[in-house]
């Protein structure tokens, strides 16, 4: 994933123990005339290459995944600086990834967010300044989705240039769901990577990942959290393993059977996590099955099945939580965007898992959080959007001839609708949205 700091502070503060772990490929450190700049790397894409990169007398960083960019450059981010170049600040127009993308340029600082801000950036403003992929402390800032900032160095202020860098195309005129699975494909195929780890539950999302990629005889690894047995649809999980496997793919299956009354922060005190709202170590189980994925597979990069509830279907199927709206409407600009398109669960879930992942210098790529397959769903007639709730991966299991999960809730330390409607109370008020 990369993590950063950008700071006039030269001293050494608490986060900056933190941030290696995100990055362990290689750490850069540079002096910009009292701009300090601190880069940890996780190599994935093209050559190892050390940030800032220097063009033109700007300095570039980008945090992140450009996945169309040309593979006869060194790296992505070379690609993100030609395209800078050539259209200037809505570059991010011709970019298709997961990222954040820095220009530092004498005098400001420039900031641009990807369509959901994947990947984290706090201002913080103290005796001195830092933006960085972690809090500094509770009246941390974070950048908001879909953005350009701009810094002001010598006055410090902060201005939010830009909020709707990639504008959305909201006519529902499209009669099947062909172009969305297009879309989903494509997603999936280009966020995957080799020795890659899904996480996997008995739920619709990451269920239709992994058939996809079985389909497209893509190897992967995957791991499930299965803590509550009673009300997990291990059917579905069991029938889409066994459809891998008869597609000739080896696919690796740790289920970890824990129940959270018995695990305690100590369990996950030699791989710390850092929730980002509270700065505690929390949630053992979610640092287990990232301790795993390195143990087991060995792995750089893992796919989730995150977006699917937020971005295809504002979780209309799970009544206890606040859907804002029913049914799709005929005007969909009513409603757009609705609440989890950019925030709710999606800005909570998305930084939650980046930040577990960082602990472990692990690369989180979203499958369901691609601008093309955002579009594709958007364009989709409303009287296919309203056959049912979650239609398309629904769809996408029936024509596999695979059961629909019978919970609406499934796996990862999900407790069934009642318990986790407790669960996302008590969360929303530590995160208070």
């Amino acid at each position: 994933m990369c993590t950063f700091k950008i700071t006039n502070n030269p001293n050494k503060i608490p986060v900056d123990d933190l941030l290696p772990l995100g990055g362990p490929t290689l750490s850069n450190n540079v002096d910009l005339g009292g701009v300090y700049v601190n880069y940890h790397l996780l190599s994935i894409t093209g050559e190892i290459t050390p940030q800032p990169v220097e063009r033109e007398g700007k300095q570039f960083l980008l945090l992140g995944e450009i996945y169309n960019y040309d593979i006869s450059l060194p790296s992505d981010i070379y690609f993100g600086i030609e395209k800078y170049l050539e259209y200037g600040d809505r570059f991010t127009e011709h970019l298709d990834g997961e990222f954040l993308f820095i220009v530092i340029d004498r005098d400001k600082i420039d900031f641009f967010t990807d369509p959901w801000s994947t990947r984290q950036c706090y201002y913080t403003e103290d005796d001195n300044w830092y933006f960085s992929t972690f809090r500094i402390n509770t009246r941390s800032q974070r950048l908001l989705h879909n953005s350009h900032y701009r810094f002001y160095i010598e006055s410090e202020m902060l201005q939010h240039v830009n909020n709707e860098l990639i504008g959305w195309n909201l006519d529902q005129n499209v009669k099947s769901l062909d172009e969305v699975e297009n879309a989903f494909t494509e997603a999936v195929l280009k966020k995957w990577y080799p020795n890659s780890t899904l996480f996997l539950s008995g739920g619709l999302d990451s269920g239709s990942v992994a058939l996809c990629l079985s389909e497209n005889k893509k190897p992967f690894n995957s791991i499930s959290l299965m803590m509550y047995p009673d009300v997990e649809d291990q059917e579905t999980l069991n029938e889409i393993l066994k459809r891998c496997a008869s597609n000739h793919y080896t696919v690796s299956e740790i289920s970890q059977k824990y129940n959270t009354r018995k695990l305690t922060f100590t369990d996950g005190s030699n791989y710390p996590c850092i929730h980002p709202a509270t700065y505690e170590i929390v949630f053992p189980h979610q640092a287990e099955i990232r301790k795993q994925t390195k143990m087991q597979f060995n792995s750089k990069v893992t796919l989730m099945g995150n977006g699917g509830d937020e971005i295809l279907d504002n979780y209309r199927n799970k009544g206890f939580l606040d859907r804002r709206f029913e049914i799709w409407p005929d005007d969909l600009s009513s409603i757009f965007p609705w609440w989890t398109f950019y925030g709710g669960q999606t800005r909570q879930h998305l930084d939650f898992h980046e930040t577990y992942n960082l602990n472990f210098g692990l690369e989180l790529r979203n499958i369901f959080y691609d601008k093309k397959l955002a579009q594709a769903w958007l364009n989709v007639d409303v009287s296919i959007k309203n056959k049912e709730p979650k239609v398309f991966v629904k769809n996408y299991f029936r024509e596999r001839q695979i059961p629909i999960p019978k919970y609406p809730v499934s796996g990862f330390g999900h407790q069934g609708p009642v318990k986790y409607k407790k669960y996302m109370e008590n969360d929303r008020k530590i995160w208070g949205i």
